[in-house]
């Protein structure tokens, strides 16, 4: 984890750099900059989940799987595994040392092996039906992944589904799971379970909740939000997400087709810093935000501006799905992820949640990281960055240009492209 400085200097300057991970996952940094030497500012992993997250998935047979999610104890789970035919293993991708730390397999003569990426559970070669393992609340977290378990204040947690979720073996053959998930809280907790990706069933979940606590309507979401969140940051990412969610309405000419949970949990007050990790959950309805650190109780006004565009970031990718097929797909990230820099900075100028001063300089930094790296979208940077300074050398608005963007994905259900933008731009 990365952590901050205090926010001591006010005549410090902050640089954006934006990396991209694999599988849609980018992570967001603010430095801090001073004449003594570099603090880190903010540091902000927004995790949004491809569309298409396994590129494979379409072209492998497919295998329901009953997938019971059971709360056994406060910081104990156990999963059971159900196949519709016997399978010889169950292929789960890597997700750092997690599996290895915290999972136990129960089913007797079965084990958990891991290498080359992956985490294999099977039984010696031999085919089975079912499939038992307990697992230990996760405080950890990768670079490039979502995170596996946040905890609340009340005693609530939140579980990433989609770590559970991957591919079945049968022999020499793979199949795609089509997960049924079943969960069941510990005594009288509330469940809150996430509905499926709607434009790919198949695609993996967002998180589950476990708790005493209730989603309550804020406006047109719901919204779950940790006791212990200060009251600054509740105040920017419920007023940010309201605000530009009913701008991007009214701008885009269309409504939501999912109905989004915002989920917001706070820990760790003890590391340094200020730290926020989570994102858009792409076709689940759900944005998640856990945040940590001794500055998120520090209500100041640069921290006020990063948060605001990252949530106004989030809330585009939403918008950017909100159609009835088609949308976000597995190439040119730098479509998505700079035409969300561009819908957030509009959304924040016209709903005057950012001067045109923050606009200005924000735009100017991120030209000049583009400028070093040659304007290619090709590296972590460059995919916002340039990405941005691309949409912003087009000469049509991101407004009328993502407008037709989201028409012409629904006509074919094409994803969005180069090729798309390139008919559009050419026709004003």
């Amino acid at each position: 984890m990365l952590h901050a400085g205090a926010f001591d200097d006010p005549s410090r300057q902050f640089a954006i750099k934006a990396i991209y991970r694999g599988r849609m996952h980018p992570f967001v940094f603010i430095e801090g900059i001073s004449p003594m030497h570099r603090f880190l500012g903010l540091c902000a992993a927004f995790l949004m989940l491809c569309v298409a997250p396994r590129l494979h998935a379409e072209e492998q047979p497919k295998l329901a799987v009953t997938v019971g999610l059971r709360h056994v104890a406060k910081d104990l789970w156990r999963v059971d595994y159900r196949f519709a035919q016997a399978v010889t293993a169950l292929k789960l991708r890597s997700i750092g040392e997690f599996r290895q730390q915290e999972w136990k397999v129960l089913t007797p003569g079965m084990s958990m092996t891991s290498g080359s990426g992956f985490d294999v559970i099977a039984s010696k070669g031999q085919p089975f039906k079912a499939a038992s393992v307990e697992i230990k609340t996760f405080d950890g977290w990768e670079p490039k992944e979502y995170v596996s378990f946040n905890r609340f204040g009340d005693g609530g947690r939140t579980v990433y589904l989609g770590h559970l979720q991957g591919d079945i073996e049968q022999g020499t053959k793979t199949l795609s799971m089509r997960a049924d998930f079943k969960l069941s809280g510990l005594g009288q907790e509330n469940v809150i379970a996430p509905p499926p990706n709607r434009l790919q069933p198949d695609a993996e979940r967002g998180y589950a909740y476990f708790g005493p606590a209730q989603a309550v309507p804020a406006g047109a979401v719901k919204v779950l939000i940790d006791q212990r969140t200060p009251q600054w940051l509740r105040e920017t990412i419920l007023d940010v997400g309201a605000k530009t969610s009913a701008y991007y309405e009214k701008a885009y000419q269309r409504g939501l087709k999912d109905q989004l949970l915002i989920l917001i949990s706070v820990d760790n007050f003890e590391s340094s810093g200020f730290s926020i990790k989570g994102g858009a959950i792409m076709g689940a309805g759900q944005v998640s935000y856990r945040l940590e650190g001794k500055q998120v109780l520090l209500d100041h006004p640069l921290l006020r501006e990063g948060v605001a565009r990252n949530v106004a970031h989030e809330m585009a990718h939403i918008w950017q799905l909100a159609v009835a097929q088609g949308g976000i797909g597995g190439q040119g990230p730098w479509i998505h992820e700079g035409g969300a820099e561009a819908m957030a900075i509009d959304a924040l100028l016209q709903t005057g949640m950012w001067s045109e001063e923050s606009a200005k300089a924000y735009r100017a930094k991120q030209a000049a990281t583009c400028e070093k790296l040659g304007g290619a979208v090709d590296s972590y940077d460059g995919i916002y960055a340039c990405g941005l300074v691309r949409f912003d050398a087009l000469g049509v608005g991101i407004v009328p240009l993502w407008r037709s963007m989201m028409l012409a994905t629904e006509v074919k259900g094409d994803a969005y492209s180069q090729r798309m933008i390139d008919t559009i731009v050419s026709a004003k």
